[in-house]
């Protein structure tokens, strides 16, 4: 038996705490031996929460000084860059929490980095790691689906006041890292509807083309962060798929998607009032002739997954999981950064063709 993969975590926001229950649960397969954010305060109970008093507020000192095989980075989005860099440099396998990077150079940078080391290179992208998820993609490779022609992806919150009342409405104030274009490179597309797009991509392939107009006159967004966007993407396969994300809708959490084929499709369930986390692990309904009681029925039914070759239901521990599968074998991560590079053409190209206001080819980017 393998030993367990050591791993040192960094940032310890509410991602890393999603993280933390698959070193938890198989201590045998993989370990936090170490942990870093500059807020010592954070870096100390998130340890605690780990099992491990090996703490650092400067990721270069833990880099050379911990004992570890990987990292696991939970950072801002404008930090992926630096840090991947530097790591696969110091010889570490890299789980980078999506999105990859902010501009397409800096992916680039980051897979000419990691490529060069030649250690495991993984985005936890953790919608492909859900049963769910694995399932359908599965029945859509045998033609269970027929042809997909559309999808559609729905991803609201209401993380801001209306601007009428930004003086009287205090529940979230300005000055928030994922507001902030600069530090996030972008707003809710980026930041949210990349599960979408990317699960998208893992079902039936990669997007050519892609069109869409953006929304950016809030206040509480700056730095070219939006508050909304609507997209449509074209696939290479002939399917299309919209995006409408927001973080100013007067909404619940919602992550919802569509998938539409020439024999079935499928919904996933809203579940009002979870969590981000809870909404990424929500059920799905499926319309397929397998599931009719009679021939013209076209009712849809709760998909139940009885048999899995995952771990687990939850998609962030079966992601490390495989991550740490990966490492110690030297197999292709199914959500690599070289595969993943195509989800962020797609994001960031949304975000050029919403400035100009073209269409934008993603062979062209």
């Amino acid at each position: 038996m393998s030993k367990p993969l050591k791993i040192g975590l960094v940032g310890t926001g509410s991602i890393a705490h999603a993280h933390l229950p698959a070193f938890k649960q198989f201590p045998g397969r993989v370990q936090i031996t170490a942990v870093c954010d500059i807020r010592q305060q954070a870096a100390d109970r998130f340890a605690e929460l780990a099992g491990t008093d090996v703490v650092f507020t400067d990721f270069e000192r833990m880099l050379k000084e911990a004992d570890i095989d990987a990292v696991d980075i939970c950072t801002v989005h404008n930090q992926h860059r630096h840090q991947v860099i530097a790591a696969a440099e110091a010889g570490k396998h890299i789980l980078l929490e999506k999105p990859m990077g902010i501009t397409l150079d800096e992916c680039r940078e980051m897979l000419k980095a990691t490529d060069a080391a030649g250690i495991t290179y993984m985005i936890a992208q953790c919608l492909r790691y859900l049963p769910n998820s694995q399932w359908v993609r599965q029945r859509i490779i045998e033609g269970e689906f027929g042809d997909i022609w559309a999808l559609r992806s729905d991803n609201f919150a209401s993380m801001v006041p209306p601007k009428s009342k930004i003086d009287t409405d205090k529940s979230t104030g300005p000055g928030i890292w994922y507001l902030d274009g600069k530090q996030a490179g972008g707003g809710a597309l980026i930041s949210q509807s990349t599960h979408h797009i990317d699960l998208f991509r893992y079902y039936i392939g990669d997007i050519s083309r892609v069109t869409a107009t953006s929304w950016t006159d809030h206040p509480f967004f700056i730095n070219g962060a939006e508050e909304s966007i609507a997209a449509t993407m074209e696939f290479e396969n002939g399917a299309v798929a919209q995006v409408l994300s927001s973080w100013a809708s007067r909404t619940p959490w919602n992550h919802h998607y569509w998938l539409l084929g020439e024999l079935g499709s499928v919904t996933s369930r809203l579940m009002p009032g979870s969590s981000p986390a809870e909404q990424y692990i929500g059920p799905l309904d499926v319309s397929l002739p397998r599931f009719d009681d009679d021939k013209s029925s076209r009712a849809f039914v709760p998909l139940d997954i009885a048999d899995t070759d995952l771990p687990t239901h939850l998609p962030f521990v079966n992601e490390i999981l495989h991550f740490a599968d990966c490492c110690q074998s030297g197999a292709e991560p199914l959500s690599s950064g070289t595969d993943n590079l195509g989800t962020m053409k797609a994001v960031l190209g949304i975000y050029e063709s919403a400035k100009t206001g073209q269409p934008v080819s993603l062979a062209d980017i």
